[in-house]
């Protein structure tokens, strides 16, 4: 009997193919997209849930000192070593504890150089968390030092198995401890990113914080907790006051909180993650609802048919199992080819999706599961097609034996339900293309066409003065110019949070109190200014004259509050000094837009006062058009020299406008997902109206034959049924829209630099939604409008 089933619902596929077509490629897509989107938030949320007890793991943050993007304050996964006994005297709750903190060397193995990324920990680290070992113990180790735990895969990178118990390490020249055992690796999602653990009582850092975890009791009231917590008062040492201790807040996160709140980084990359697993879930269930609207007009359609299957014996059980089939068919067909898409995606989705840390972790790389995925894919597909025709039993048993009371008011919600989830999908797209025509079109304020970023790394900053290649470099036919910034402060970073070569406080009124609040400041070459065409406002340009001048941006002189800083003196201890503001230039957008542009001071590396302590670290060369490869292959030449062991000499030349476009990357992903989705959600939207249009002007060519027997002109008749249709299409579009409005503007604020809504786009949405439905309406009513109203009446 299943065999027969399958049949008829394949000769009903074919049937009506085109709608098919159709419906099984949205609900693959869809399906598609809301796995895709789905399990990469599950993945990002669930970050060290693995390890014993993760319920009952927390970590210990300080809010006040690192900034998101949008201004609000993130969390510090470090706690200061005085907090840290207070805390513990405070919540008597805490029933275990580990502290640890983050190491990094450099091993020469042959001619190969390896960064080792690792922690410093006592015993206390395997209280807490998993350490399966495959080789060796941690218990009877001295926390001195001399022993260390290497994970698998470390343990094959430097010895080429796990067997290497009692095998020296040489960590750098004082620091040689033996091997006492190997571990399982950690999965990609954890924050404990470590390539070995060094068994010692770890000491706190250059500003005495730590990274600590507690465990707490079981039964703990986590809301006494968070009580004191947020009564609590740091009592961290900051005699100058330049960390605003008073605003400091001791925060209790879980392991999978510490991922998200502690890590500004990764607040567009959720942003992106939610609306992708939006999108995903609203295709899918516009699919879905676009396989019910083509069910039902089939079995409408077929009402005759199935009260003779009913009369000649079928029972309603059976009924129901063949309205199953012919559901769940479509269902599989479109899962099947979700998987094949699911496939052919994957190499992309987890570069797109790989989480690239940065500092001393710049060159760790994590991925989401590929195993995990396709496991939890299949999982869903069985689960939705279960919940599926679980919701459907009613209507389809209703429907099979003609108990559905109001079918006209079903239908119309139907419709209202494709028009509204299409209508948002446009809204949001116009939205989407108009922030990224923004960040595309807009201007940045600095000239950064055909220009190569030369990275010769920091450390190597401080072995050499490699401002002296500037004159090597310049002197080629193909360089139009030659310039450098010192220390950590290139052109363009995607850390907009941060920018510049260091901090400092800059104080223009002698009676000023205690120094509160510090700025950045550009170290660079006294050509970087002409060099990239940054535009002044007033003033001049630093000169020889007067080395102690600084340059200050736009919004740092409207952040000070002054009206004119020009040749007002910088004061030092109440003192006047040589320092002097010379110019003020245009803001340029040195970050991704949704950074706002810091106030920022620069000054030249002729300056003494930073000429000691600053270098030359990043070369810029502008070279002629079309002359890329001979300016490449001279900057190599004359680099070949510098021995740079930290930057992998294939990302040392990099072009600037490469770092632009991997800024906008991220929406132009997200913009590119969205439109398909669209699209598609759009022609599902599209050919379920026009099915449930056909059904309708099917079921009503009796009225539609006696009206034009009475008089009635076809424009009459399409009046009758735009009206009706109209009604639901405004219906649809009175909460779409709004709620676009709301999720793209929601949006949009995430962006320090973004474009606006204007309302003409909410009216193309409303006149674009209606033409289709005109549309559909037209082609069904002439259709049943040609027809001889004599024919239609001898028939029924």
């Amino acid at each position: 009997m299943l065999s027969h089933y399958i049949k008829v619902t394949f000769r009903e596929l074919l049937k009506y193919r085109t709608q098919s077509i159709i419906s099984i490629i949205g609900l693959a897509i869809g399906f598609t997209a809301f796995i895709l989107g789905g399990y990469w938030l599950w993945w990002e949320t669930h970050f060290d849930n693995f390890h014993p007890e993760a319920d009952r793991l927390y970590c210990l943050t300080t809010e006040g000192l690192v900034k998101r993007a949008n201004g609000t304050q993130a969390d510090l996964d470090q706690l200061h070593i005085n907090d840290r006994e207070e805390l513990f005297k405070l919540l008597p709750e805490i029933e275990a504890s580990c502290s640890f903190n983050h190491l990094s060397f450099t091993l020469q193995q042959g001619n190969e150089a390896i960064n080792l990324h690792g922690m410093e920990s006592g015993q206390s680290f395997f209280n807490l968390f998993q350490a399966d070992f495959i080789e060796g113990t941690h218990k009877g180790i001295v926390p001195d030092g001399s022993s260390v735990i290497l994970t698998k895969r470390t343990a094959h990178k430097l010895f080429g198995t796990t067997n290497c118990i009692g095998k020296e390490v040489v960590l750098d020249n004082n620091l040689r401890p033996s091997v006492a055992g190997v571990i399982r690796d950690y999965p990609d999602n954890t924050d404990l990113l470590f390539d070995f653990l060094l068994i010692r009582i770890p000491q706190p850092n250059h500003v005495k914080r730590m990274t600590t975890y507690v465990r707490l009791q079981k039964n703990t009231n986590m809301t006494n907790v968070r009580n004191k917590l947020t009564l609590y008062k740091s009592h961290a040492e900051d005699k100058w006051d330049r960390e605003q201790v008073k605003n400091w807040k001791i925060n209790l996160l879980t392991a999978s909180e510490v991922h998200l709140r502690c890590h500004p980084e990764l607040t567009d990359r959720i942003r992106n993650i939610h609306i992708l697993a939006l999108a995903g879930i609203m295709a899918f269930l516009s699919a879905l609802i676009n396989q019910l609207v083509l069910f039902i007009g089939q079995q409408q359609r077929k009402q005759q048919k199935n009260r003779t299957y009913l009369c000649v014996g079928a029972s309603t059980t059976s009924m129901v199992m063949k309205g199953f089939t012919e559901l769940a068919f479509p269902l599989m067909i479109a899962f099947l080819i979700a998987f094949c898409l699911i496939e052919s995606l994957y190499p992309y989705y987890e570069s797109y999706t790989a989480w690239n840390r940065y500092g001393i972790y710049e060159n760790v790389s994590r991925h989401l599961s590929r195993t995990s995925l396709f496991s939890n894919t299949l999982s869903l597909a069985g689960i939705s097609i279960l919940i599926f025709l679980f919701i459907c039993y009613y209507p389809i048993r209703n429907l099979l034996e003609h108990k559905i009371r109001k079918p006209a008011l079903f239908k119309q919600s139907l419709i209202v339900v494709q028009i509204f989830i299409g209508s948002l999908f446009f809204i949001i797209s116009l939205g989407l293309f108009r922030q990224l025509h923004f960040i595309l079109s807009k201007d940045k304020g600095i000239d950064y066409e055909r220009v190569i970023q030369v990275d010769l790394g920091y450390s190597t900053a401080h072995q050499t003065n490699l401002s002296v290649l500037k004159p090597e470099m310049v002197n080629h036919p193909y360089i139009e110019g030659v310039t450098y910034t010192c220390g950590n402060a290139p052109v363009f970073t995607e850390q907009g949070d941060w920018y510049g070569s260091f901090y400092s406080h800059f104080c223009f009124d002698p009676n000023e109190s205690e120094p509160n609040s510090y700025n950045p400041v550009v170290v660079a070459d006294k050509d970087f200014f002409s060099f990239f065409k940054l535009q002044p406002i007033s003033g001049n340009w630093p000169t020889a004259a007067n080395p102690y001048s600084y340059i200050v941006n736009e919004t740092c002189l409207q952040t000070l509050g002054y009206t004119n800083l020009l040749e007002r003196p910088i004061y030092i201890k109440g003192q006047a000094s040589q320092a002097k503001v010379c110019c003020v230039i245009k803001d340029y957008f040195y970050a991704p837009m949704q950074y706002p542009i810091l106030p920022l001071f620069f000054t030249t590396y002729d300056n003494p006062t930073v000429k000691d302590f600053e270098r030359p670290y990043l070369i810029y060369v502008r070279y002629a058009k079309g002359h890329k490869k001979e300016v490449l292959e001279h900057l190599r030449e004359i680099t070949s020299h510098i021995q740079n062991d930290n930057v992998n000499r294939n990302k040392m030349f990099t072009e600037l406008s490469d770092l632009v476009d991997l800024f906008n990357r991220p929406e132009k992903v997200i913009f590119t997902i969205f439109s398909i989705l669209s699209l598609v959600c759009i022609l599902i939207s599209t050919f379920g109206i026009y099915s449930l249009v056909s059904l309708a002007t099917e079921q009503r060519r009796k009225e539609i034959a006696i009206r034009k027997v009475n008089g009635a002109t076809f424009y009459h008749i399409l009046q009758l049924f735009f009206r009706e249709y109209f009604m639901l299409v405004a219906l649809g579009n009175a909460f779409a829209l709004p709620v676009g409005y709301l999720v793209t503007k929601r949006w949009l604020e995430t962006y320090a630099n973004h474009t606006t809504l204007p309302a003409w786009l909410f009216l193309l949405v409303f006149f674009f939604t209606s033409g289709i439905v005109l549309l559909s309406i037209f082609r069904q009513v002439k259709r049943a409008a040609t027809t001889n109203p004599a024919e239609i009446i001898k028939t029924e």
